[in-house]
Order: structure tokens, then sequence, then C-alpha cells
């Protein structure tokens, strides 16, 4: 009797210890997020010149911007999994000042920190899916029931986190499916800034 209620005191206590420092590794971070999109667009050659060559080429990049919110949950120090939820805007040196594409993007996404001795460095991966709010015109190398409302984008990323306070991230922004069926891709460099307003605010150290 007396081993049998030392195994269960021992286990309870194992256990607690457990949940403490589970609490103790475990962050949820919620917020805004502010990018810096360097943007263009991969189009087929026809797209904006007259040419029968085929092929495909980045049409020239145009500085953009993407704001939106974000949520992440770290499960343990070195593993994240979050999502994103913001509104961009996409054009091209190719294209005309006010013409451009706009979209709303969700995009879940995971990061990982793959070193021992350094800290704080995510490597990130994630994909979601861009409903497109305005799409420019192509005139008539492009017909209008090609342009897709819907697209996939995916994420790659590098991002270095200062804990309770801010992440900052580059990478890359493209898209799995044209945004003009067989004939254009949306694709940005980004730099972004994260900021965890639960945790700035919230006393965490």
């Amino acid at each position: 009797m007396g081993k049998q209620l030392f195994y269960c005191l021992f286990f309870l206590f194992s256990t607690l210890a457990y949940s403490q420092q589970w609490r103790e590794i475990r962050e949820f971070e919620v917020g805004p997020m502010f990018n810096y999109h360097h943007t263009s667009l991969y189009v087929a050659n026809n797209v904006f010149e007259e040419s029968e060559a085929g092929g495909f080429s980045n049409s020239g990049f145009e500085p953009n911007y993407g704001l939106g919110i974000y949520g992440i949950y770290y499960l343990k120090p070195k593993i994240g999994i979050g999502a994103e939820l913001f509104y961009d805007r996409s054009s091209s040196s190719a294209l005309e000042e006010d013409n451009h594409y706009n979209s709303l993007t969700f995009l879940p996404y995971v990061n990982y920190d793959p070193f021992r001795r350094v800290r704080n460095l995510y490597f990130g991966a994630g994909m979601g899916v861009s409903f497109i709010q305005e799409a420019p015109e192509y005139g008539s190398a492009v017909k209008e029931e090609d342009i897709r409302v819907i697209t996939i984008p995916v994420k790659l990323s590098a991002s270095y986190r200062i804990r309770n306070q801010v992440t900052f991230e580059l990478g890359i922004y493209a898209e799995v499916m044209e945004v003009v069926m067989d004939q254009v891709r949306r694709n940005a460099l980004f730099f972004g800034m994260k900021v965890p307003v639960n945790r700035v605010f919230g006393g965490y150290r």
C-alpha cells in the first residue's frame, strides 16, 4: 500500500512539474504585421509585347506593401505554428501606375529553429489562399475570363524573434496557381515586422 501511494505521489508531482515546464515554453502571440513588398509579375512573353516567342520572364519589380494581423503558437522554443491574414498590393514596372492587383490573403505557416547554439532564428514555410479584390487591365493579350479570383500563394522566410517585443522577417511570396491562367503569376520579395501586442502590453518579460 505504501509503495503504491509513493508511486502515485511521484506520478502526481512529476505531472505537475512537467505541466509547469510546458506552460513556460508555450507562448501565443497575436498582433499587427507590416510588410514591404518588392513585387513583380512572372508573365508569358506575349502579354506585354507582341511576340510569338514562348517562355516566361519577370516583368520588373515595384515597391508595394502588405498590412494585416498574425497569430502564432510556439509549441516549443524551436517550433511555431501560425497564420497571417493580410491585405496586399502587387504591381510591376511593366504596368501603368494605377494598374495593380489588390488581394486579401490567409496563409497558415510553420516556423522552425534548426540550430542548437543559435537562438531565435527561424526558418518558415507556408501555403494559403488569396482572394483577388482588384486586377489590372492587360488589354487584348489577356481574356477577362482567364483572370482568377482565387489563387494559392506559398511563402518561404527567415525570421529573427526578439521575444515578447518584435519579429523581423525576410522572405518570398510566390503563387502555385497562376493569377491569369497559363500566363501570369505574382511574386514578391518582402521584409516584414510582426509586433505581439498581447505580450508587449501583457507584462511579459
